[in-house]
């Protein structure tokens, strides 16, 4: 299967469902906003309620988090605690939504039965794809024993040297590292749910090892379809930075069009996620 076919009908299946890209932009917004409240309420209760407060705030004044971290230490575990707690949730409710995304997408639903078809998806596969996230200890535990193997023999290196060129490029080298492993365990987890779901089946472990098997088999392949839709949520990413770093903040209108450019990047990144699960779909089955 050509990777640049695949590629596109990635783009044109996410640009296919709007519906969806809204529940996942409600989703992103929904947590948002919990954890925005839940740090302006804690910096607001330490430095109190003023407009100078909401200021440091939204620029993420350092003086205000190091004032924030001097006179409230019971409320930093609050807020630590508070902050898990909604990265745990939004685990588990990203879990329904992949199985929603790849169901809608394997039925080619009609658009008038877009949400009963997607919760029946994220219903169906809920409990295959959470012992899924459980089984890919498997595959963290040895990718972090290898990167602080690799991370220990190359401070070893560099631990007396005064080439600080050198260590800049280890340095580099060590986020490059980590980067790629998390990138290829999140794309193996990808081939996974599509294997559980396209063969309805219940062998999760065997699905795993299924989906290891066959990225490694066209590892050059998974490896360019996946990293072309990343450089499209990268592009993304810039542009958005581009347009907003235009307006001044000063005013009400520019302040109103930031805010609404701010939802459509939102909206983006879940029209990327559905790009990704189409493509990743079509490169699977061939079809």
């Amino acid at each position: 299967m050509n990777i640049m076919t695949c590629y596109a009908h990635g783009l044109r299946e996410a640009m296919r469902r709007p519906k969806m890209i809204m529940l996942l932009w409600l989703a992103n917004i929904a947590f948002a906003a919990a954890a925005y409240f839940g740090f302006s309420c804690a910096f607001g209760a330490a430095l109190g309620n003023s407009g100078m407060t909401v200021e440091m705030l939204a620029k993420t004044d350092m003086n205000a988090v190091i004032e924030f971290l001097t006179n409230s230490g019971g409320r930093l575990d609050d807020l630590i605690t508070m902050a898990l707690l909604v990265m745990v949730f939004y685990a588990f409710v990203s879990i329904f939504l992949n199985g929603g995304i790849l169901h809608s997408l394997i039925e080619q639903e009609d658009r008038k039965r877009f949400g009963q078809t997607f919760f029946a998806g994220g219903g169906r596969y809920y409990g295959r794809f959470f012992r899924l996230t459980v089984y890919s200890i498997i595959l963290w535990a040895p990718a972090l024993i290898g990167y602080f193997l690799v991370h220990a023999v190359l401070r070893a290196l560099t631990k007396n040297s005064t080439n600080e060129q050198l260590t800049f490029y280890f340095s580099i080298f060590r986020i490059a590292l980590a980067l790629f492993l998390i990138f290829l365990i999140k794309m193996i987890m990808d081939y996974a749910r599509i294997r559980i779901a396209t063969q309805d089946t219940n062998k999760v472990f065997v699905s795993l090892l299924g989906a290891v098997k066959f990225v490694f088999a066209r590892f050059g392949g998974t490896l360019l379809l996946y990293y072309l839709l990343g450089l499209t949520g990268w592009a993304a990413f810039l542009v958005f930075r581009l347009i907003n770093g235009t307006f001044s903040k000063n005013l009400t209108v520019t302040v109103l069009l930031g805010f609404v450019l701010a939802q459509l990047f939102i909206a983006s990144r879940g029209w990327l996620k559905i790009a990704y699960q189409a493509a990743e779909l079509r490169y699977f089955t061939g079809r």
